[in-house]
């Protein structure tokens, strides 16, 4: 299914509003919006979510450098162990089957919305 350029603006301003207001979450959405409606399978909507984060975190990084209090040297610390999560992650998904992703996936959104609900 190709959607129209229309469609895929408005699901890059709903992702990029939801990365920059909760500072993450734009990722979720996307691999969300990938599947649903562009019926890009499971492997390829979370790598190109995960391309297509990358710009709109730097921007809303920048944006927060210079409007928020950012604790810079724990950014710096959690970076270097999240560039090797990354590279792992991104060489692991390649041998991982799509249900497992899935159920994965799930499982994490489950956690997390636990997690926040909770708090």
């Amino acid at each position: 299914m190709v959607m129209n350029r229309l469609k895929v603006c408005i699901f890059g301003s709903v992702i990029g509003f939801i990365n920059g207001i909760f500072g993450s979450g734009g990722g979720v959405a996307a691999v969300y919006f990938l599947e649903k409606y562009a019926g890009i399978e499971a492997k390829k909507s979370h790598a190109t979510a995960v391309a297509l984060i990358l710009p709109i975190s730097v921007v809303s990084a920048v944006i927060y450098l210079f409007k928020a209090d950012i604790m810079v040297k724990s950014v710096l610390i959690t970076s270097a162990g999240g560039i090797i999560g990354g590279i792992a992650g991104a060489f692991l998904l390649g041998k991982v089957s799509n249900n497992i992703i899935h159920k994965t996936f799930g499982i994490f959104m489950i956690i997390s919305a636990v997690r926040m609900i909770m708090i």
